[in-house]
């Protein structure tokens, strides 16, 4: 958020300028030739003008707050664009260099305004992978899992949404036309449940032995 740390000693403002297309980013250029930036917000209640005196102290606790408030509005904008799991979104804010401190204020404030749920999400996710009928239940479970959703959420969205005989339906789909060798393969590759394979296949078989009655 900055582009050189806080200084070791008192320094004044020599020069200020607004950065961004919007303006929402000050530099902030200091009489030892460093500068660093503040989001406007900060900026504007703070009443910093040219010839402004900061010492270490102050300027780390500037620098602390505007890197907040820069991580709470790049959280919304990910969240604009996507839902995200709680740890999801941490780790898009730690990818883009926010701070542990300033990634865990971000989330949270997005939490209390009501655009973070991990449920909301994790249930998002899963009809959208279920409405192609092709996706087993562990594969929902894992994928889950590597969003950042917690086990305990995965396996009780994953539950609700995807019953036994859900996933069955979508292993008959899947395995349509196959031989049971075949058919083994495709759905174990598709994240589908032992007993659910082992279902089908028992189908399948029957099927064939009717066939050869007849």
């Amino acid at each position: 958020m900055t582009s050189e740390g806080a200084p070791s000693e008192d320094l004044t403002v020599v020069s200020i300028e607004l950065k961004g297309a919007t303006g929402e980013a000050v530099r902030i250029h200091l009489s030892d030739g460093s500068f660093f930036i503040l989001h406007a917000e900060v900026f504007a209640r703070e009443g910093i003008s040219t010839g402004t005196a900061l010492d270490p102290e102050k300027t780390a606790d500037l620098l602390s707050r505007s890197e907040r408030v820069f991580a709470r509005l790049r959280a919304l904008s990910l969240l604009s664009r996507a839902a995200h799991s709680r740890k999801g979104l941490e780790r898009k804010l730690a990818s883009r260099g926010f701070s542990a401190e300033a990634i865990r204020y971000a989330v949270g404030r997005v939490s209390e305004l009501g655009y973070l749920d991990d449920k909301a999400f994790a249930e998002s996710w899963v009809r959208s992978r279920m409405a192609g009928g092709k996706t087993g239940w562990n594969a929902l479970y894992k994928g889950l899992l590597g969003k950042g959703v917690v086990r305990a959420t995965a396996e009780e969205v994953v539950s609700a949404l995807c019953s036994f005989e859900d996933e069955v339906e979508s292993a008959r789909q899947v395995s349509e036309g196959l031989s049971a060798a075949a058919a083994i393969r495709k759905l174990a590759g598709r994240g589908f449940r032992s007993r659910t394979i082992s279902r089908v296949l028992r189908e399948k078989k029957n099927a064939d032995r009717s066939a050869a009655e007849e």
